[in-house]
C-alpha cells in the first residue's frame, strides 16, 4: 500500500486521491467524472515540464534554439513604408477644389503646378522652381497635363504640356523654351480633365459643358476633330489606356464610359457609382483593368473588366475618393487619395479576390484632392487643400531608384511661388 502511494504521488502528484471502492464493485460514472480531471491535471503538468525543458535530452517537439541544424532560413525584411513625406513644398494659390486636376510629373522629372491664375514649374532633380506663365486676372488653371511619357517629343514641342482654363480654353505650351504654342478653343466652360494619346499629336479634353472634345494637334486646326457626348453632367475625369486604344472617362453624375476615340459615343457605358467619379485609371499591366474611385456619397474604389464590362470588384473606402494611380514600378499596386473625410493616402494591392490594403497613411490635415506619380514610379507627390505639396516614397522599396531624390538641392527660385520646408 504504502508502494502504491509513493507510485501515485510521483506520477500523478502529491494530491491524488485514492479511487474509491464501492463494496467491491466498479466505481460509478459520476465518480469517474469527479476523479479523472485531477488525474489529468497531474498529467497536464507534467507535460508542460516537458515543454519547458531545453535541456539535449527534451522531448519538446520545439526544436532547441541553439541548434544549427533546425535554423529557418532568414526572413526576407519587412516593406518598411514611411509614414510621413520626406519633402514639403509650401505651394500658395493651390485650390480647394475637388473638380480640379492641378499637378502633373514630365518624363523629365518635372512638376507642373496650377496655382491660382499661375502655371509653376519644380523641377526634382535640380530643385529649382519656376513660373511657367501668368494666366492674368479673371482667369484660373482648371488642369494641366505633360504629353506621353513614351512620345512626349513632337512637333508640339520638346516638353508639351497642355493646360485647361477656367473659361473654357486649352492651351499648348513647349516649357523647354516657356513658349506658349497654341490655344484650343471649343469648350464654353471650365475644363477639369485632360488626357494625351499617340504620344502628344492627339489630346482630349473634358469640360463643365459635359462635352469631351479630340483634337489632332498635327493638322493645325483650330477645330475639334471629334466632340464626344455621354456624360449628363461634368467631365470630371479622363484616362488614355497604355495600349492606345480606349479612353475612360467619369462624369459627376457618376458615370463611367470607356470610348474608342473615334466614335461621337462610348462603346461602353459602366454600372454608377453613387457620385462624381473623378478618379479613374487604366492598369499598365492588365489589359482592359479599369479602376475608378467615386466622391462623397460613394466612397468606394472599383475595378472593371472592360473587355467584357463587368464589374470584378469593389472595395469600401469611407472617404472621398479623389485621385487613382497604378504603380509603374510594382506590378499590380495601386495608389488611392481621399478627401471627406479621411483625408488618407492608401496603396492598394490588386490580387485575384480584388484589392487589399498595404498601406494607409493619415499624415494630411485636409483633402488630398491632387496626386502625381514621378516617371521612375518611385515618389508619388500629393497636393492638399490647404496649399501643401508633399513627396513620399511609399514605392520606394519596390525597385532600385534610377535618381536619388533625397541628394536633391531644396533651393527654391525666387521667380515662383512654391516654398520649400523639410520635415
Amino acid at each position: 500500500a504504502a508502494y502504491d502511494r509513493l507510485l501515485r504521488s510521483e506520477l500523478l502528484g502529491p494530491c491524488s486521491p485514492e479511487p474509491t471502492r464501492h463494496g467491491g464493485t466498479e466505481r460509478s460514472r459520476e465518480d469517474e467524472l469527479l476523479v479523472t480531471p485531477e488525474r489529468r491535471a497531474g498529467l497536464f503538468r507534467y507535460k508542460c515540464q516537458l515543454e519547458d525543458d531545453q535541456g539535449p535530452m527534451s522531448l519538446s517537439p520545439t526544436p532547441l534554439r541553439t541548434s544549427k541544424t533546425h535554423d529557418a532560413p532568414p526572413r526576407k525584411p519587412a516593406r518598411k513604408i514611411p509614414q510621413e513625406p520626406f519633402r514639403v513644398l509650401h505651394a500658395p494659390g493651390l485650390s480647394d477644389d475637388y473638380y480640379l486636376s492641378l499637378l502633373d510629373y514630365s518624363s523629365e522629372d518635372v512638376l507642373a503646378v496650377g496655382l491660382g491664375s499661375c502655371i509653376d514649374l519644380w523641377n526634382a532633380r535640380s530643385g529649382r522652381a519656376e513660373r511657367l506663365s501668368n494666366l492674368g486676372s479673371g482667369t484660373t488653371v482648371a488642369s494641366v497635363k505633360w504629353a506621353s511619357r513614351v512620345h512626349h517629343r513632337s512637333s508640339q514641342g520638346s516638353e508639351a504640356l497642355a493646360v485647361g482654363t477656367s473659361d473654357g480654353k486649352v492651351q499648348i505650351w513647349d516649357a523647354a523654351v516657356g513658349k506658349k504654342v497654341r490655344t484650343l478653343k471649343g469648350h464654353h466652360r471650365r475644363v477639369g480633365a485632360l488626357a494625351w494619346a499617340d504620344g502628344s499629336s492627339t489630346l482630349f479634353t473634358g469640360a463643365q459643358d459635359r462635352d469631351i472634345l479630340r483634337w489632332d494637334l498635327r493638322s493645325g486646326s483650330c477645330e475639334p476633330a471629334n466632340r464626344l457626348r455621354g456624360h449628363g453632367q461634368e467631365v470630371c475625369g479622363l484616362d488614355w489606356s497604355q495600349d492606345w486604344q480606349s479612353l475612360a472617362s467619369g462624369g459627376n453624375e457618376g458615370g463611367v464610359c470607356v470610348w474608342s476615340g473615334r466614335s461621337s459615343s462610348p462603346d461602353l457605358r459602366l454600372g454608377e457609382h453613387e457620385a462624381a467619379v473623378k478618379a479613374v485609371a487604366w492598369s499598365p499591366s492588365t489589359r482592359g483593368l479599369l479602376a475608378t474611385g467615386g466622391g462623397t456619397a460613394d466612397k468606394s474604389v472599383r475595378l472593371w473588366n472592360t473587355s467584357v464590362g463587368a464589374q470584378v470588384a469593389v472595395s469600401p473606402t469611407g472617404s472621398q475618393v479623389c485621385n487613382l494611380a497604378w504603380s509603374p514600378a510594382c506590378d499590380g499596386e495601386l495608389i488611392s487619395t481621399h478627401g471627406y473625410s479621411g483625408n488618407e493616402v492608401v496603396l492598394w494591392r490588386h490580387q485575384p479576390g480584388g484589392l487589399s490594403r498595404l498601406h494607409t497613411s493619415k499624415w494630411h490635415q485636409a483633402r488630398v484632392l491632387y496626386m502625381a506619380v514621378s516617371p521612375d514610379g518611385q515618389t508619388v507627390v500629393t497636393g492638399t487643400g490647404n496649399e501643401t505639396l508633399c513627396f513620399w516614397n511609399l514605392l520606394a522599396a519596390c525597385k532600385p531608384r534610377a535618381t536619388s531624390l533625397g541628394t536633391l538641392s531644396t533651393s527654391i527660385s525666387t521667380t515662383s511661388a512654391l516654398n520649400c520646408t523639410i520635415r
